[in-house]
């Protein structure tokens, strides 16, 4: 397996949904990314390439991010798992394609979805919203906003194509392993500190279309993110903390102005 093969195919998997279909949903897409892998590897067997075929256009759906790893995994099995007895072969790939499609989803929706876009939007509107809506901020906003989702986006997508391909049996340890759920819980955390500072700063400094530098207002805000990330430790209801960060932000700001 040639590295240029890989990156082809994760070139190739942007596209998993562009054949986006009600029956088998992304199976297209993914035959897409490795049918370039099938033709080499049963170049000598044209049955042997029909039946990879078939074995790849059926059902597939999984977070599109995530996708990576089970496209490493299933060049991997296609490339080891011996053709001799195709039956056998098509039931174990189509076994383990089957049982890593739903996690990977999982993760993936938990991770991008429900954290890293909103966290992405949460900065870029908070940066148009601190700044008074100046026009010129709208585009350095949308930048910082785009950098923040897709860095980690193409890291995780090649981090876990290789990691599928050269270590598939270490992969599932690996997301076992991974604390996922205090993953989400540190952006949360970021993000209701992000929410309160931005809150805090328009409040106070809408006039001037500015966030102030001066040490009493940085400390502050400071005080406020350390007891956004205490009362979620102590497992505060997050709705209880959000009214403390608004309620907050608004004594703070009318304190200053006074």
């Amino acid at each position: 397996m040639q590295l240029i093969e890989l990156f082809w195919a994760a070139i190739k998997l942007n596209f998993l949904q562009t054949s986006w279909n009600f029956e088998r949903l992304q199976n297209i897409g993914f035959l897409f990314s490795i049918i370039h892998i099938l033709k080499r590897i049963y170049k000598n067997s044209k049955d042997n390439f029909l039946f990879a075929i078939k074995r790849h256009i059926g059902f597939f759906n999984t977070h599109i991010f995530f996708s990576s790893a089970a496209l490493g995994v299933m060049i991997k099995l296609e490339e080891e798992i011996n053709d001799q007895d195709v039956k056998i072969k098509e039931k174990e790939i189509e076994n383990i394609k089957t049982g890593i499609m739903g996690p990977l989803a999982a993760i993936g929706d938990s991770l991008f979805w429900s954290g890293i876009k909103p966290l992405a939007l949460l900065i870029g509107v908070g940066l148009i919203w601190l700044y008074n809506y100046n026009i010129k901020i709208f585009f350095i906003a949308a930048f910082i906003s785009i950098l923040i989702y897709n860095i980690p986006r193409v890291l995780i997508k090649y981090y876990l194509l290789f990691k599928a391909y050269f270590q598939y049996k270490e992969l599932f340890l690996l997301i076992q392993r991974i604390r996922f759920q205090d993953i989400m819980k540190s952006i949360k955390l970021l993000g209701m500190g992000i929410l309160g500072i931005v809150m805090a700063g328009y409040l106070n400094f809408k006039q001037t279309g500015i966030v102030s530098n001066r040490f009493l207002e940085s400390f502050l805000l400071l005080l406020f993110f350390v007891f956004i990330v205490r009362a979620l430790n102590r497992k505060v209801d997050v709705s209880t903390v959000f009214i403390s960060i608004v309620t907050g932000s608004i004594i703070f700001s009318y304190i200053i102005i006074r």
